[in-house]
């Protein structure tokens, strides 16, 4: 991925996607076809973003290699940059606990981190 602003503005939105989609429990949505008709791209841009994905560790490919799901690494990632795309639409929500001490209702990285402890497999 060299350099082109369109691919790492494709990496953060699908990056946010899974983290959408794993948040809401939306599961045979995350394969290239799918995502890419989600997000209206080409499945050849999408495929090479989603192996660059992969090189990088932010998400694995599940099962028989067809579906994706985000490792820990990159559902942290995606979780901070969902919560900073989203801060202004998001009361208590995607991210956050019911926990009224949290941290994760004022700190977009807590957010990301309460998140990700809850989803740990």
């Amino acid at each position: 991925m060299a350099g082109d602003p369109r691919d790492v503005s494709r990496r953060d939105e699908l990056l946010e996607l899974l983290y959408w989609l794993e948040g809401e429990s939306i599961h045979g949505a995350a394969t290239v076809g799918a995502l890419a008709r989600f997000l209206v791209q080409d499945e050849g841009d999408v495929a090479r973003t989603m192996r660059d994905l992969v090189e990088r560790g932010d998400v694995v490919a599940a099962g028989d290699g067809v579906e994706y799901k985000l490792t820990e690494i990159g559902r942290k990632e995606a979780g901070r940059r969902f919560a900073e795309s989203f801060a202004d639409l998001l009361g208590q929500g995607h991210g956050e606990c019911n926990d009224p001490t949290c941290d994760c209702h004022t700190n977009p990285e807590a957010a990301a981190e309460c998140h990700a402890g809850r989803h740990r497999h």
